[in-house]
């Protein structure tokens, strides 16, 4: 199992979900190489829904870098790749 590298919280309301992200570790994740720009200067972030509020700071949803897609995320079967 990978290692999940936190941004930061959210919390959802009735009319959207409010962000916080921690620029000290956006940055650190972008020089590690962990989060990619793309053409148009945008970057690519995971934001999930916790299973329970937390307690203390009452977030929602966690902020954090996106998981890798599988190598083979995407590719068809092939014919001679079948089972039957």
């Amino acid at each position: 199992m990978e290692e999940i590298t936190f941004l930061g919280n959210a919390w959802s309301d009735d009319y959207g979900v409010n962000v916080t992200i921690n620029v000290e570790k956006l940055k650190q994740a972008m020089s590690e190489g962990k989060l990619e720009t793309n053409k148009y200067g945008d970057i690519r972030i995971r934001v999930q829904k916790l299973k329970a509020p937390n307690d203390k700071t009452k977030a929602t949803h966690y902020v954090a870098v996106p998981k890798p897609k599988p190598d083979n995320f995407g590719a068809s079967s092939k014919s001679d790749d079948l089972p039957f």
